[in-house]
């Protein structure tokens, strides 16, 4: 049976499933992270600008506000940054050797 605009009643369940799972798993998170608290998620960014594993790294860290355990926040963000550091090191390593991805 078809409603108003074409679709069939099946096809408006099926629509209405997929947007209540995307949902469900992103009204939460697994780990410390806060990602679920906001409207844009490092995932929404990794598959709209299409990002190889290492830029898509980068973005989470970017974007994290967590504690490690033993570590202030402070302390934290500074280690983010040294990873991002090292993950832009090997990632330029690999461009120059020609790695594509």
């Amino acid at each position: 049976m078809a409603n108003k605009i074409g679709f069939s009643v099946e096809e408006d369940f099926n629509k209405s499933k997929k947007i209540e799972i995307k949902n469900s798993v992103r009204d939460h998170n697994v780990g410390k992270s806060d990602y679920s608290k906001h409207k844009i998620q490092p995932w929404d960014i990794w598959i709209e600008y299409k990002l190889n594993p290492f830029d898509a790294d980068i973005v989470k860290r970017i974007l994290r506000k967590k504690a490690e355990p033993g570590m202030t926040e402070s302390e934290s963000r500074k280690m983010d940054y040294q990873k991002i550091i090292h993950i832009c090191e090997e990632r330029i390593r690999q461009i120059e050797e020609g790695i594509e991805l």
